[in-house]
Formats: C-alpha cells, structure tokens, sequence
C-alpha cells in the first residue's frame, strides 16, 4: 500500500515551471502522514444471486497501517458471504439465490479509541431480468456474448446459448430501468439487430437500450422524513408495512454505525439525543416480501448554512459569457482559424459585473463554474481528425502554466476581484481544473517528457482518442501530452496544482476533467490532498464533481466520500432529451432512468443532474428540430454547415418542462450558461455562441429565464426538493407526477407533455396533509381531501404545488 506522497520538491519545480513562487505553501504541506478515514457507504443495491465487488478506494483510506475488516461472520448461510481483499481494496459480497430484503455488513478499521467504522448495507431487490436474443444467419456458428453496464462491458463473462433453431439466447437477471448494451459476435462490438432501441454512448456512437420492467406487484415501500426533535427522529413508511429495518447514524468526519429504533406501525423511531451536529441518520425498510424501500435521511441536528445539495450550478463559459474589459480581447491572429474557434472577449470582469449587478442572485444561481482558469497557449493548432480545422485555447482545456491564469480572461488579478465578488453575495466558485494532460507548449513537457505517457503503441499505431482501448492512457491530441499517472512525480506535481489553486484563489471546489481517463489510484490521492490540505480549516469542504461519459456503474466506480463527491448524470441527460427534447420517449422511461439514477448512486452522493453542457448539442436544437439532422449525422459538422436556429417558439415549452424537471429532483443542478434563454447550437464549437443580453433576448426567450427563476426559488425554499424523498405517482405517456417530502415540507411536482389539456386524479397522502395547495409557477390552486387530489393542468405545462399561502 503506498502512502501519499510528498507535494512536488520545490527544486524539481524550478526545473519544470518558469514561475513557482505560488506554490511554495502548497510544497510546505506533506500528505504521507494522512490520517486513516472510512466514509460514509449508500446503500448498495443487488439481486438475489449476484455477487457485488465494491471497490473501498472509493469509502477508505488506511492511512498508515489500518487495515479493513469485517465485524460480522463472513457468511450468513442462505444469505451471503463476503471477503475483503486488503491488497486490492476489493470487498466481494455473494448473495444467495434466495437472499432478499436487508443484507447490513459492519465494517472497521483500526483498534482502540481511534477505530473507525461503517455500515454497508446491501439492498437485494426482487428478481427482474431481460432474455436476450440474437438470429445468425442461416448456417453461422458465431460465438455471441452480451456486454453492457450490468457486467462492466465484459466482452466474455455473459456468453450466449444456441438454441435448437440456430437461434442465440441468455437470460440476464437486471434491475428496473433502462440498460445499455451491444452484442460482441465473434469478438466484434454491434448493435442488437432485433432491438430497434439505442442511446447515445457518450463517444459519438450509439449503444442498444433494453428497458426492464418491476417485478409487479405492490410498489415498494417509501420512506420520508417526517419530524425532529427533543432526541428523536421520525420515519414514515409509505406503501407495505416494514419488518426490516435498517437505521444507521453517519457522523460528520466519515464513520458510521448502527442505531436503534423502534417500529410503531408505519413509523420508525430513532434515538438521536447523542449525535454531533453534522451528523445525519439514514433509515432503509424492507417489507414481508422482501422489497426494498429507498434511502431516507435528515441531519441529527438543525442544519447551519449552505450545504452542497442547496446549490444551483451555472456554467459560465469565461469566453462566451460576458466581456468585461476590451483590453485583454486578443484573439489569434491566423486566417486559418474560423471565429467560432477563436477567442471572443468573454472575461472575469464581465462575470463580475454579472454578479455585482444582481444577475445570478435574481436567476437563483449560488455556484458558478469557471472555464480552467491557467494559461493557454497563443496559437492555433490542427485536430488530427478531418477535416483537419484549426482551433485556439478559447475554452482553456490545453494548460501551458499551472501557475499562471490566463491573461485573456484579466489575469490573477481580475480573477480574484471576480470570486470577492461572488462570495460577497454568498455564492460559491468552482473552477475547472485539466489534470489528464498540457499542451506542448508547456515547459514540463519540454524539460520533463519522462513524466507523461508515450503516445505511441507497441504495434507502432498512435495511441490518439482509443477512449475505451487504452481508457487511461490514450492522448486527444498529438499535442497534448498525457500525464503519466504511475509516475509519482506527475502525481506530486498535478496534487500541488490543485492545492494550489484551491488555496491561492480561495475556490470552492473543482469541476474535473476527463475523469474517466485518469487512473482511479489518482482519484484516492487526489481526496486525501483535499481533505487534509485544502478542507481542513474550512467550514464547508470543497465540492468535487466529475465528468464521466460511461454508464452509472462506470460513473459511480470514481465516486464516494474518498473519491469524488459526485458527477454529471449523463444517463440521466440521455433521457431528459429523449423525453423532454425529441419527444421520443414517454414519461414512464423517465422515471425507470431517474430510479435507475437515485438507485445506483444513493441518496449520499451529490451528483448534478444536468439539460446541456459544452460537450453536447443544445437543448433547443433537439426541441426545434435541428438536430437530428436530415443530411449529416455529424453533430459538430451541423454545426459548422448548418447552424441551427429556432424558427417555432412552441418549443420554449419544452425547454420549461426540462428545467423544472432538472430542478425538481436530487442532486446539484447545473445549468449550461445560455439555456436559461434558450440558445441553440449543434456540436462544438457552435453550442458556444456568445452570450446574448439585453435587446438582443426576444420576449419568449425572456420568459424562458424568468420560469427557471420561478422553479429555482422554489427549490430554494423548498427543502423537500433539496432533501427529501420521492414517491412516483403517474409515469405514463404524457403525463408525469411525484410527491417529495422532508420534514414537514412538501412539493407535488406535476408534467403534462401532452398537446392538450390533462386530468389527474392521484393519492398525495400521507406526504401532504389535506388542505389547499398552489401552483407555485401559475398560482393555479388545488384541494387536498382524504389524502387524493384531483386537478387537471394545461398543455405543456409543469407544476410545483406546494402549502397555500393564508
């Protein structure tokens, strides 16, 4: 087990980097002594007979010598067994074919006063599944296996069987939800030819999707958090009555441990007079059948100031957000770069005046993300791919310094009045940060070519965008160079980077690059620097939130309290444009894919979930009908050939319906700066246009920012939407309903896609009590009698009723 290193030696700095006087506080503060943690676990979930492997990198750091053990036999015969794997932090747990409801596991680390310990607890759900077939042609004996999320894309764990008539089959056991995969025919990747289905794999290509209904039945139980107070916390369970319940106390430097509690029919009680501010209790049933219920919490104690689950992000693109100061406006001079890739002016200081001008506050934004805020390079430089088009640094993803900020943007200076600025009005930064790879131009690749990855293969190919092949080592471009994360020297050297900014620049957290193409061994090293550099004499610590193309298993294997604290939910957004966008999908996929989400990820971690980014197609071009295009499947040439524009203002409505769903649900939700107008936009570079304001935005699009301002404040108010639980009332077609519940509060959040008027009749109780409720967006109000309410809502309209005001 090797400890954290020391930050990068100060002599090996002055050898690499020009200028290194800001990292000299960073170089002070050693990591090899890091104090041993155990985080915080969710809730695993399982199916009878499955064998999970759960990677403690993401929950445990041994520190010096703490190994991991289990405090509970390690097998319960007809239930389970386990083993933990010291060496490679590998805990397995085997469920038995006939295991359902409740498995909890006690773990701990260390002896004594200073042991820590944890809670892991397995949820095995009833058993659902997916046949999967395959017809070869007439005569062919290929080999067939199946590959997708559920077996971590094996190509040659799920081989299928050959029937009598030729025909290939395999059952595969598989949760609710909607499940990516391809069949591999002869060690080839293809798309199901049977399936018609497919989603986007987040590579620019596509993967089969089979959608997994419930077992049937009576839905599983659901808890929400009903009062707290006087030493006692209150569950109450919707739905079956428990009789397993699982209660656990998480305490606010990591660690956890079983709770006592009481049951009183659809109540659980829990004893919380003993629990430190900061910590939170965690309640999980199971009922007669063995059906798992969801993952409920409150604080043991009031909550004091922000919380990460109370931000709003927006993405404000530093080039193509405002320009401040025409000064600094340089863009590269090269005939060979068209404007959409070169620079246009954005800056700190235009988003400082966005700031002190009340914009964010009035939008209900309390996070803003910066572009990488270190220099770029000055030219312009080819992508190897055609049709060969030159591209500038616009966007700072190609750090030459990582000292430097880019002077473009206004420099340390305009940087550090911009984030002044931002926290004098409570709000909270996070900037980007680039740790895969430099540009050339850098002087660590120029003095130290020894620190990054060689970008050529044993077969003499270049290992140039094999994003799946060589995931950890493929370069993007020949000109950037990628760190070489075995090197622990490049580990030292990119941990100081981010100390560094981080403390230099006062940020709040960091939005991180490429994750999925960095070793996770770095992602180990990288919390620990965090959490006993950077958060260690901070009041709120520093949120870290990835970004993944890959499936939820892929997404979630970077993610825990010893990794990051969360990602972008691209599943999730593959179904928000389905649903909302292309109108291709009804309501009832999107809640399959938002369980699937809140499933996998557990109600501890703080994923985004997310309508558009820099990476993808603008909403607005999918809702208008841009995109797909008739002519060019090549979403980045739309945009260069085709650039869209929307002709039909109807589908401003869609884009209402997707913000409030974005807004509605758990997660710190991130807005793309310009979809709070509506801007549209193929492929990059076109989904970065410039920022428009002022006359330049047309009334509709006016209305479209003034209804996210409207579901922003509610989820402001509203801590049901920020914490609580959630219980699907209608899924189906065009018409959409759930009740969220915490403490007290609660917010029915209500969609009809459909063209025309929609009636709903549904059972709201017991989350909100009779009474009179109100539209919180139309004012529009409801009655409450014997827990059902019946209402009906306009076209394209969305809802969020809530307690009428007397």
């Amino acid at each position: 087990m090797k400890k954290i290193p020391v930050l990068f030696p100060l002599l090996l700095l002055v050898a690499a980097l020009s200028c290194v006087s800001s990292l000299r506080a960073a170089q002070s503060e050693a990591l090899e002594d890091a104090k041993p943690y155990l985080g915080w676990i969710p809730m695993q979930p399982a199916m009878p007979g499955e064998k999970l492997e759960i990677d403690m990198r993401r929950f445990f750091y041994p520190g010096a010598a703490n190994p991991l053990t289990l405090q509970t036999p390690p097998a319960e015969p007809g239930r389970f067994e386990a083993d933990y794997d010291s060496d490679k932090f590998l805990l397995t747990v085997a469920l038995d074919q006939n295991a359902k409801g409740l498995v909890e596991i006690p773990l701990r680390a260390g002896e004594g006063d200073d042991a820590l310990a944890a809670v892991l607890l397995v949820g095995v759900q009833s058993p659902t599944g997916h046949t999967f077939r395959f017809a070869a042609p007439e005569g062919a004996t290929p080999k067939v296996h199946v590959a997708g999320q559920f077996n971590g894309w094996n190509t040659g764990s799920h081989g299928m069987k050959r029937a009598e008539d030729g025909s290939y089959e395999l059952f595969v056991p598989l949760s609710p939800g909607r499940h990516p995969y391809k069949l591999v025919i002869d060690g080839q990747w293809n798309l199901d030819p049977g399936n018609p289905e497919k989603s986007s794999d987040g590579v620019g290509g596509e993967n089969s999707v089979v959608s997994v209904e419930s077992a049937g039945g009576e839905p599983a139980p659901v808890v929400f958090a009903q009062s707290s107070g006087d030493g006692q916390a209150v569950f109450r369970v919707v739905g079956a009555a428990p009789v397993a319940v699982s209660s656990v106390l998480q305490l606010p430097g990591g660690s956890s441990r079983a709770l006592p509690h009481e049951k009183a029919g659809d109540t659980v009680s829990v004893a919380t007079e003993d629990a430190p501010a900061g910590s939170w209790v965690r309640v999980v049933v199971a009922d007669a059948a063995g059906q798992v219920s969801n993952a409920a919490r409150l604080p043991a104690q009031p909550l004091e100031g922000f919380q990460w689950q109370d931000g709003v992000i927006y993405y404000a693109f530093t080039d193509r957000f405002a320009n401040g100061e025409n000064s600094n406006d340089r863009p590269v001079q090269d005939d060979r770069v068209l404007p959409p890739a070169n620079y246009q002016g954005g800056d700190f200081q235009g988003i400082r005046e966005k700031i002190e001008e009340g914009y964010f506050e009035k939008l209900g934004v309390n996070v803003l993300w910066l572009a990488p805020i270190n220099r770029n390079p000055d030219g312009a430089w080819q992508e190897y791919l055609e049709p060969y088009r030159h591209y500038t640094g616009y966007h700072g993803y190609w750090p030459v310094s990582h000292t430097e900020v880019e002077p473009r943007f206004g420099g340390e200076k305009a940087l550090k009045e911009m984030i002044a600025a931002a926290h004098a009005k409570d709000s909270f930064i996070i900037a980007d940060l680039v740790l895969k790879h430099v540009h050339t131009d850098h002087p660590m690749w120029k003095e130290r070519p020894e620190l990054f990855g060689s970008l050529e293969l044993p077969d003499g190919t270049k290992n140039l965008r094999k994003w799946d092949d060589h995931q950890f080592t493929t370069w993007f471009e020949e000109w950037l160079p990628g760190f070489d994360f075995e090197d622990p020297e490049a580990v030292d050297f990119l941990l100081a980077n981010a100390v560094d900014f981080a403390t230099r620049f006062n940020l709040d957290g960091y939005r991180l690059d490429a994750v999925k193409h960095i070793v996770r061994e770095f992602w180990w090293d990288y919390r620990t620097a965090m959490r006993n550099v950077v958060d260690k004499d901070r009041p709120l610590p520093l949120y870290s939130v990835g970004e993944t193309f890959m499936d939820r298993k892929g997404i979630v294997s970077f993610v825990g309290p010893n990794m990051l604290d969360g990602q972008f939910d691209f599943p999730l957004y593959d179904t928000i444009i389905d649903v909302f966008a292309k109108e291709k999908a009804g309501f009832d996929e999107l809640e399959k894919s938002l369980s699937a989400s809140e499933s996998i990820y557990g109600k501890e971690t703080l994923m985004s979930p997310l309508l558009g980014n820099h990476d993808k197609s603008r909403f607005m071009a999918y809702a208008d009908g841009d995109l797909p295009h008739a002519e060019l499947t090549d979403e980045e040439e739309v945009g260069w050939k085709f650039p869209p524009k929307v002709d039909n203002t109807a589908a401003f409505e869609k884009l209402k319906l997707g913000l409030t769903f974005v807004l509605a649900v758990d997660g710190v939700p991130m807005i793309y700066y310009g979809d709070e107008i509506g801007l549209s936009g193929a492929g990059d570079p076109d989904n970065r246009r410039m920022m428009r304001w002022g006359d330049d935005v047309t009334t509709e699009e006016n209305a479209v920012r003034e209804h996210f301002s409207k579901v922003a404040a509610v989820r402001h108010k509203h801590p049901a939407l920020r914490y609580g639980s959630r219980r699907a009332l209608v899924a189906e077609g065009e018409r959409y309903a759930f009740v969220r519940a915490h403490l007290g509060d609660a917010v029915l959040a209500v969609w009809n896609r459909g063209k025309g008027e929609n009636g709903f009749e549904i059972t709201v109780g017991p989350e909100m009590p009779d009474g009179s409720y109100a539209d919180a967006l139309s004012g529009e109000k409801i009655e409450v009698k014997d827990g059902k309410a019946s209402f009906r809502l306009g076209p394209m309209k969305s809802a969020l009723f809530v307690v009428a005001a007397d």
